[in-house]
């Protein structure tokens, strides 16, 4: 990349990060997501016109969904590729977010897309002989993104139909999956100290071997499936193989791994499914079901032998089977923790919140119950969902916190104090033994570390400590003040816990004990 590209790139990027940074858009501002995907489809259009005739029917964007929807593309080659035409009735892309989302489910749906088979040159008469015709047809290509930017998780499944030609399905659930170079910084500090200028065109795919930096994926594989059904692919490309290509000697040649080894039994199982395929020319499928996730870095692998010997996949001639054990009746009597958390996420069965409800109620005093609770009554009762994190957090359940901070937004100041402890709450015995101890209390409670979060108890506490010259109590103290303000529910609330942290003084005899006895 040029150093124009680079700084066009970088200014870019900074210019939406600090329109994010500044505020939140509003659904109908120019700065929403879903208007500024359509700027830059826009964008894009009107530059792809220097290389193609390109026009389309419509754009129109829903920017309180965050969605746009793209009608009747065309798209035509000029000079040596006129003859390469693209045509796309439909592509719709929903759930767009940058900024706001913890969690987002980002799809993308395209239909009635045609390539014409001399886009790619040379090799246009192969493809036409597996098409059947004179362009490759999509009736539909769907792909759905489900991502969780604090974990690192995501979730895809993909579709693509070609009439006459094939279906192929997939999908991959990882439980923390990104981008991984393990010596992209090394390689860089090299090229700038005195190999490669930085500033040279290179790519780092034009670079020597020694050069390039290592990019793969890194993550945590909980399940994947790759499927792909004939619907006529096969009988067009089946005459133009020579006869020994699917005779039972071809297919044991692809045995080459030693036997008893996991790669091995892989290749077995892939061999098994071609033979039945060939015999019934239908489906082929690769699954990956670990019981445990499988972590993997790709960047360690010198070949696709290495990845089939870590994840085992295995192949069949079906459908692939559902990565969850599914229940089969939701109604008879089990395990009401079981199926309750089951039916609030829909995993095995259909989600009903409802009654996932009435389910877990009784058994909210667990840390996974009251957090799923709170999930599940958010929006409906965030009073009640408070409280089910408040529960969750105490008990130190991961993503509680986070929990508390969300439905906190939902709440009135008043409602949000009346659902923690008030100030009057019994603290800890050892709370008073020192001053980093009344801090430490202090952040517990402000934080919901392992105590019920309780802000009026968090300033009582910290009072003390703040009284003897602690400077992260005082912190704390002023951290609240500038959340709440002059909030009526605070100021009494606060008042109270000045009284408490008073009385505690004296009674505590706490001048004596913080000084260490010095007077």
């Amino acid at each position: 990349m040029s150093p124009f590209a680079r700084c066009l790139a970088a200014g870019t990027a900074i210019s939406l990060l600090a329109a994010g940074a500044i505020a939140e858009p509003a659904p109908g501002s120019i700065f929403s997501p879903a208007n500024i995907a359509a700027g830059l489809v826009r964008g894009a259009l009107s530059y792809g016109r220097m290389l193609a005739d390109i026009r389309y029917g419509g754009l129109e964007i829903d920017a309180a969904r965050g969605g746009l929807v793209l009608r009747d593309l065309q798209v035509a080659g000029l000079g040596r590729h006129e003859n390469c035409r693209i045509s796309l009735g439909r592509l719709q892309v929903s759930g767009l977010s940058l900024w706001t989302e913890e969690t987002s489910r980002l799809r993308f749906d395209a239909s009635d897309l045609r390539i014409a088979n001399n886009c790619f040159g040379p090799n246009a008469v192969m493809i036409g002989v597996v098409t059947g015709g004179d362009s490759i047809p999509l009736s539909t290509l769907s792909v759905d993104l489900h991502q969780s930017a604090g974990s690192g998780a995501l979730l895809a499944d993909i579709e693509a139909i070609s009439p006459g030609i094939a279906r192929l399905e997939s999908s991959a659930d990882f439980d923390y999956i990104s981008l991984f170079s393990p010596d992209f910084f090394a390689k860089l500090a090299e090229r700038g100290a005195g190999g490669t200028p930085p500033d040279a065109e290179a790519a780092p795919d034009d670079l020597p071997a020694d050069e390039a930096p290592r990019i793969g994926l890194r993550g945590t594989l909980r399940a994947a499936h790759l499927s792909a059904e004939n619907l006529g692919v096969w009988e067009r490309l089946k005459p133009l193989l020579p006869p020994e290509a699917s005779s039972p000697e071809a297919l044991q040649a692809l045995l080459t791994a030693e036997p008893g080894s996991a790669l091995h039994e892989t290749q077995q199982g892939l061999v098994r499914a071609l033979r039945a395929f060939l015999a019934e020319p239908g489906r082929v499928t690769a699954e990956l079901r670990p019981a445990e996730p499988v972590a993997f870095d790709s960047t360690l692998w010198t070949g696709p032998e290495d990845a089939a010997a870590l994840f085992r996949p295995r192949f069949s001639n079906a459908p692939p089977t559902p990565p969850v054990a599914l229940i089969a009746d939701p109604q008879a009597g089990q395990d009401d923790r079981a199926l309750g958390l089951a039916l609030a996420e829909g995993r095995g069965v259909p989600q009903n919140a409802r009654r996932a409800i009435t389910l877990l109620t009784p058994l909210q005093e667990d840390a996974e119950v009251a957090l799923t609770l709170a999930r599940l009554t958010a929006e409906g009762d965030p009073a009640a969902a408070y409280g089910h994190a408040l529960r969750a957090a105490a008990q130190g359940a991961e993503g509680a916190a986070a929990a508390l901070d969300r439905i906190e937004a939902l709440l009135a100041t008043a409602d949000l104090l009346a659902a923690q402890d008030p100030a009057g709450t019994e603290p800890p015995g050892d709370a008073f033994a020192s001053a980093v101890a009344l801090r430490d209390a202090a952040l517990a409670h402000e934080q919901g570390d392992g105590v019920p979060r309780s802000y009026a108890l968090a300033w009582r506490l910290a009072a003390s400590a703040a009284a003897a010259g602690d400077g992260p109590a005082r912190a704390l103290m002023a951290r609240l003040d500038a959340r709440f303000g002059a909030d009526p529910a605070w100021i009494e609330a606060r008042d109270q816990a000045a009284d408490l942290a008073l009385a505690d003084w004296t009674r505590q005899d706490l001048a004596r004990r913080l000084s260490g006895g010095r007077p």
